[in-house]
């Protein structure tokens, strides 16, 4: 990732995303610039993580983390829609996953993501992405989200 970021100041995490708490799960943007973004996370170490299945967070709940870093990167690349609510998408593919651990809690350290635009067009991106924590990778992979458009019908 280049190491020069973009100097905007950055807006809550949560102003940046189409969620709302408890499901919002990053914490933090550590990095970014055009093409990336960094995040840090420790809501993998909560038992009331929403995401959790009979109390055992699956490393795929991963997923859910790239897309937030994902979003939360698109969000920061459009500074015109700022002022508005963010544009409504969905995941539409996950693909190349490789998970190194079972559950996203087997390390008690706090979870960096990082995503990488692949590609992009006005309604779809590509991103490879890499969760680690304690500079353990626990899952990659890459997600294509797709944008709904702003003239739709909800």
């Amino acid at each position: 990732m280049d190491t020069s970021t973009l100097s905007a100041p950055l807006p809550p995490i949560a102003d940046l995303l189409p969620h709302s708490a408890p499901m919002v799960l990053l914490d933090s943007i550590t990095q970014w610039d055009e093409q990336n973004i960094r995040c840090q996370a420790h809501s993998h170490l909560q038992p009331d993580n929403p995401l959790r299945d009979a109390g055992v967070l699956s490393v795929f709940a991963g997923v859910e983390y790239a897309a937030q870093a994902m979003a939360a990167h698109a969000r920061l690349l459009s500074p015109a829609a700022a002022g508005g609510p963010p544009r409504k998408g969905f995941l539409a593919v996950a693909s190349k996953l490789n998970a190194s651990v079972d559950v996203l809690d087997s390390l008690s350290a706090p979870m960096h993501i990082e995503a990488n635009m692949l590609a992009h067009n006005a309604d779809s991106s590509l991103y490879a992405f890499s969760l680690t924590a304690d500079g353990q990778t626990l899952l990659t992979g890459q997600l294509t989200a797709v944008t709904v458009s702003d003239n739709s019908t909800d």
